[in-house]
């Protein structure tokens, strides 16, 4: 375990703001201490495990149900595919929105590419050569999967040297996992072309959700998120960087998932049973905070912030 300071604010004065569990704990005995920065108001997590503790978290259960594997023999699993689709779709549109340069000419680096999914679509959806691409993934399984099967160049850290810059370079939902955060966005300030742009997608803990659900919130998601921004801790970190957030748009499928699980997980932590009922009484919840959020975007339940040199 290690205490650490504020990324924004290099201080090491804090205080408490919330106990929560961690989501893959059934006992929910085990607490973890968000505190709130008194300098940049930046909420993290403090104490936390080290980059070497880090890994049995992920171990704990199926950390990110849109990595698995599907047969597709059964309609939910056909639906659950044809949604994934959908969603990669939609995601890769948005990283690319605004590119000048012909898309076979643009680079892109996914930091957090997992299993490589995404990098592999731009590949074979908008013909963006392989040699173009690249990912970091600390993971090594699912590194191995996007070398292996799809013939991605993805390495386990950003310390490997790369033979030029970037157009595009994404993290999504990645930023807030990342132990060297500040030594990461300076890589990534290095590796940006002069007219390239960064994609974060993050958690919004300003979100009616977070305050509906309180500890049972999913995207607090204790410990494997670090870190818990609002626009403005994220454009004071970026700004340590020489890099400038240009523009930000609610991200509403995160906003369903988030509302469906934090019902889930709320049943969980009081011992009742989560049936097909309940699913279905989770998922109009989820559909009302969807209307909630069309209505007044401020309160999204993830961002995708759009940042380049400044």
């Amino acid at each position: 375990m290690e205490n650490v300071p504020c990324p924004i604010s290099n201080s090491l004065e804090f205080i408490p703001c919330l106990q929560v569990p961690d989501r893959f704990d059934s006992t929910g005995k085990t607490r973890w201490q968000l505190v709130q920065s008194c300098a940049s108001g930046l909420i993290m997590l403090n104490p936390r495990p080290d980059s070497t503790e880090i890994a049995f978290h992920y171990r704990r259960g199926p950390y990110d149900p849109y990595l698995h594997e599907n047969s597709g023999s059964s309609l939910s699993e056909r639906a659950y595919l044809a949604a994934r689709s959908l969603l990669l779709r939609y995601r890769a549109d948005l990283i690319l929105k605004g590119a000048v340069k012909p898309l076979r000419k643009l680079s892109i680096l996914e930091i957090g590419s997992s299993t490589g999914e995404l990098l592999n679509f731009f590949h074979c959806s908008k013909a963006i050569p392989f040699d173009h691409l690249a990912g970091v993934e600390p993971d090594a399984e699912s590194a191995a999967y996007a070398r292996e099967v799809f013939g991605l160049t993805v390495s386990s850290s950003l310390q490997n040297e790369y033979a030029g810059k970037f157009d595009r370079i994404v993290l999504w939902h990645t930023l807030e996992h990342i132990h060297a955060i500040n030594e990461t966005l300076h890589s990534v300030a290095e590796l940006l072309e002069t007219d390239g742009v960064v994609v974060i997608a993050l958690p919004n803990h300003g979100c009616s959700a977070a305050h509906s659900y309180g500890e049972n919130w999913i995207a607090w998601d204790a410990p494997r998120h670090l870190y818990h921004f609002l626009p403005g801790t994220l454009a004071a970190l970026l700004e340590r960087h020489k890099l400038k957030v240009f523009k930000q748009q609610p991200y509403f499928p995160d906003t369903v998932y988030n509302a469906f699980y934090s019902e889930k997980l709320q049943y969980e932590r009081v011992g009742r049973p989560f049936y097909i009922l309940h699913a279905g009484t989770a998922l109009c919840r989820g559909m009302v905070t969807l209307g909630k959020e069309i209505m007044w975007p401020e309160e999204a339940s993830s961002f995708i912030y759009f940042a380049r040199k400044t």
